[in-house]
């Protein structure tokens, strides 16, 4: 960590300097021996402080580590904050300062000061010559979002504090505390179970993976001539029949509009109606790892890289799931948003592999697209949102319509 230094004391050791000077320059006028020990003393008093302040100053260490601390709303997790004492001399009368954003907040710490978007944390700390010492917070998710440490400070003060500095990091503290969204239920999500050709296994499927054979039965008339297996029709004299494993491959596509209606805004509120989708969506992302169902989504943020907006590429597990999350809690209410049709233009529908595409947000601006896609046969779900509850219901053309 790279420390900005700032002397705040630096006009009482000024005072002091010249008042040792004085001091020193009246006893040998007025051959005094008490005034000039008394100057000579502050002198020194004044010399060591700012010796000490110098070297304490270069021996502090912040590692300055790159970690996530992930949690929802309510949920409580330590937090380790070390830092390091270099020196041989010990560090007494300091603090430390924090300024966090309000997504979170320090349950053991009273903050002593509460702003708009941030608290304010101060703690009084001491170190020995040579340690290493962590001080636990317990950090409590407050809501939905990325919160960050805007402002990090070390205050230390001499022995006698006749002198203190301020020393600010000058990087950016990379420890990132992420609340993921409050997973509200979406009823109705039961039923999108639809089988379709693909690799997993399953026991019961109209659909097999060719490559995959798993044994042979006698030859029954019918049979397709490529599925006879030769090798084995030698070897057991008599006609046999290949068995192919039975698969199937359930996948989503879900597509979060974050450019809200009007008149769902007027009902709702912009950031309540924005919390419920970002909720709803997360949920999907639950129900589709639990259910083993590969998911992607597309969201109308604009983002740097290679692709123009928010987009979670098509995966599965618990890992995806993590990275789903933190997508959905990066998602800011003040974020440079796009039109979702340039978001939908620049993929072709055909070439989704998804047995479902839902919508979550308002559709109706790009009605004609989705229109499109359903006469080339996508199975186009849509969100509903009620009053307190919302439900999955099949996209049609009607609804569409504004």
């Amino acid at each position: 960590m790279i420390w900005n230094k700032i002397m705040e004391s630096d006009r009482s050791q000024r005072i002091l300097q010249l008042l040792a000077v004085l001091l020193i320059i009246f006893a040998i006028y007025g051959k005094s021996y008490l005034v000039f020990w008394a100057g000579i003393l502050i002198g020194l008093s004044s010399y060591f402080s700012f010796l000490y302040m110098n070297i304490i100053t270069r021996k502090l260490f912040y590692p300055n580590p790159k970690e996530k601390l992930r949690m929802f709303p309510g949920d409580e997790a330590p937090w380790r904050l070390s830092m390091s004492n270099h020196s041989r001399l010990p560090v007494f009368n300091a603090k430390v300062r924090l300024l966090m954003t309000n997504d979170v907040e320090l349950t053991n710490v009273k903050p002593s000061e509460e702003r708009r978007n941030a608290n304010e944390y101060i703690l009084p700390v001491s170190y020995f010559p040579k340690e290493e010492k962590s001080i636990v917070f317990n950090v409590k998710g407050v809501k939905r979002g990325v919160a960050k440490i805007l402002s990090f400070e070390f205050q230390i003060s001499d022995l006698l504090s006749l002198a203190s500095v301020k020393m600010i990091n000058d990087r950016l503290v990379q420890t990132e505390f992420i609340v993921y969204p409050t997973l509200l239920p979406v009823s109705g999500v039961e039923d999108l179970f639809k089988l379709r050709h693909g690799t997993r296994p399953i026991p019961t499927s109209l659909h097999e993976d060719h490559t995959l054979v798993v044994g042979t039965r006698d030859y029954l008339p019918g049979d397709s001539f490529q599925r006879i297996h030769w090798k084995a029709s030698a070897r057991m004299a008599e006609m046999q029949t290949k068995l192919y494993e039975k698969t199937v491959s359930q996948s989503w596509t879900i597509c979060l509009n974050v450019i809200l209606n009007p008149k769902e805004v007027a009902r709702v509120g912009e950031s309540e109606l924005l919390e419920r989708q970002i909720s709803y969506t997360a949920y999907l992302c639950q129900y589709a790892v639990q259910h083993h169902i590969p998911f992607e989504i597309y969201i109308n943020i604009k983002a740097m890289g290679r692709l123009p907006y928010l987009h979670l590429e098509m995966g599965e597990g618990k890992p995806h799931l993590v990275k789903a999350l933190e997508l959905l809690a990066r998602v800011n209410i003040n974020s440079i948003k796009m039109p979702m049709f340039r978001v939908l233009s620049l993929f072709n529908r055909q070439q989704i592999d998804s047995t479902v595409v839902i919508l979550i947000g308002d559709d109706q601006t790009d009605s004609v697209l989705y229109n499109r896609w359903i006469r080339q046969g996508a199975n186009l779900q849509k969100v509903i949102i009620d009053e307190d509850t919302a439900k999955l219901d099949r996209y049609t053309a009607r609804r569409s319509i504004s």
